[in-house]
């Protein structure tokens, strides 16, 4: 019996050891910014509303094993809002920024009953050692002060196993206020 209690005993605590040291080995961080990417009126009109880049969620992992996601959810946390329009835009490490078809992840759909932005991407994404998520809003003037009132709050159910316990741990959120400047980038170009 003494040994039966030891082994399941030594279990657990293997297993709490190999979760802490995945836990310790992957990170996301969430970035708020302000950025009109447009730079000009002209588009605005094309697009319904300013095209922003609202902020950046990070992927950083220290693991060699192969994780994917393949969706993200984001939980709005201000005035309701009755429609939202965004696209997802992924960065490659080691070029600029483009809000570009080529570097588009998937378009948001808005869930106004429970004021959810939900990312399906359009292909299931392999997480590199570090992998960059850009939000992309096109923000009607009219719901502008209500957005910048607001937060997005990442959902843990969406996320893969090894990054739940960021959700978890960390308030994981992408706060939009005045205070932040507005700037554009030159170029559109982010890096």
């Amino acid at each position: 019996m003494k040994h039966y209690i030891f082994l399941t005993v030594f279990i657990f605590a293997s297993a709490a050891m190999q979760l802490r040291a995945t836990e310790e080995k992957c990170t996301i961080i969430l970035a708020s910014q302000w950025c009109d990417l447009d730079g000009n009126c002209k588009k605005a009109v094309q697009f319904d509303g300013k095209w922003m880049l609202v902020g950046s969620i990070t992927f950083k992992k220290k693991l060699k094993d192969p994780i994917s996601i393949d969706t993200l959810n984001l939980r709005w946390d201000g005035d309701h809002l009755d429609n939202l329009i965004a696209s997802l835009y992924k960065k490659n490490i080691s070029k600029d920024f483009l809000p570009i078809e080529d570097n588009l992840i998937c378009d948001g759909l808005w869930n106004k009953k429970k004021q959810t932005l939900i990312l399906n991407f359009d292909e299931k994404e392999t997480l590199d050692p570090t992998t960059i998520f850009y939000l992309v809003l096109t923000i009607p003037e009219t719901i502008e002060p209500l957005i910048k009132k607001g937060s997005f709050r990442l959902e843990e159910e969406c996320l893969p196993q090894q990054f739940k316990h960021c959700a978890q741990n960390e308030k994981l959120s992408l706060a939009i206020n005045d205070t932040q400047p507005d700037s554009a980038p030159q170029n559109n170009i982010i890096r």
